[in-house]
């Protein structure tokens, strides 16, 4: 019995749909001829580290798909689809490159300019972040940076919320420990 597929929930509604999705590719796409290393994987942690960060920074994510665990990190459920249509209509290329050992990159290449018409400057900004971020990374670093404790929370498949952004591996600050410490012995939250 087939597995029946269910439409992608959005957790934010905005304008322009998937074409969110076309434009972040078009854009990060056109960031990536000048790297190195620029696959599929890191295509992907591009948009979303800079939808989550986007999500934290301002409350809006950046394409407000929904996202799903996969064994590389999180990706946009709709990726794959959006990306392979986008290839049919003559927007994209992808190019093969061996770089031997079995590893071939699958390089997303722009063949019409960015038209950011539902992307606004802020989200354009917080794709410039993620796309620096990751600029020297080859696809598995940028893959593994994404395992971090949302990806750990959930199992593959799993949706994963924009509200896991809040989670994080870096240790509480000494403010911030301080913080928590007069919250519980002001609301009592102690367990006897």
């Amino acid at each position: 019995m087939a597995k029946e597929r269910r439409p992608p929930t959005l957790t934010v509604q905005l304008p322009g749909g998937q074409s969110r999705i076309r434009e972040a590719i078009l854009y990060v796409a056109e960031k990536g001829t000048g790297m190195r290393f620029f696959g599929a994987i890191k295509l992907n942690k591009i948009i979303w580290r800079a939808d989550f960060n986007s999500f934290v920074g301002r409350g809006v994510p950046l394409t407000g798909r929904e996202y799903r665990r996969r064994y590389f990190g999180p990706a946009l459920l709709e990726m794959l689809p959006v990306h392979r249509e986008m290839e049919r209509e003559g927007l994209i290329r992808v190019d093969h490159r061996d770089f031997g050992d079995g590893i071939i990159e699958k390089r997303t290449v722009p063949l019409v300019k960015p038209n950011p018409t539902f992307l606004h400057q802020d989200d354009l900004a917080f794709l410039d972040e993620a796309a620096e971020y990751y600029r020297h990374m080859t696809g598995d670093d940028s893959s593994d940076d994404s395992h971090g404790a949302a990806w750990r929370t959930r199992k593959d498949g799993d949706p994963m919320p924009y509200d896991l952004a809040y989670l994080s591996d870096k240790p509480l600050t000494l403010p911030q420990r301080m913080h928590i410490k007069q919250l519980i012995y002001e609301k009592g939250w102690v367990s006897e």
